[in-house]
């Protein structure tokens, strides 16, 4: 295995493509046309990706698998401004609070679907 690309199925793909790029810098690596619907592709780093798919298009496409959510948690090493930049733009994020050792918060993306992260070194 090369990469583990992880699909996400939401409501605007490109409206959550942004929220990803702008807060955690994810780069778009790949878009796809299926005419009535777009899939984007964004790097999370080196070995993984995410896939966002507009969740109709899932739905008509492959209904078996529509509500799937994986439970994400990213490592993150500028911890302290990720959740800066969430507070400075009113976004919607949870309390940071230390779990075995490591602080971490969580937070919604565009499609109200949460995600966690958590303080790693540099």
């Amino acid at each position: 295995m090369t990469t583990a690309n992880i699909m996400l199925y939401v409501k605007d793909v490109q409206a959550n493509a942004d929220f990803w790029k702008h807060y955690l810098d994810f780069k778009e690596v790949d878009r796809f046309d299926f005419g009535d619907s777009i899939s984007i592709v964004l790097a999370v780093n080196p070995a993984c990706n995410l896939q966002l798919f507009n969740i109709d298009f899932i739905r008509k496409n492959s209904p078996e698998v529509v509500d799937n959510k994986p439970s994400l948690l990213f490592d993150i090493s500028d911890f302290d401004g990720l959740y800066a930049r969430f507070k400075e733009n009113n976004e919607t994020v949870g309390e940071i609070i230390e779990m075995g050792g490591a602080r971490t918060f969580n937070f919604p993306d565009r499609n109200g679907d949460y995600y966690a992260v958590r303080e790693t070194a540099e």
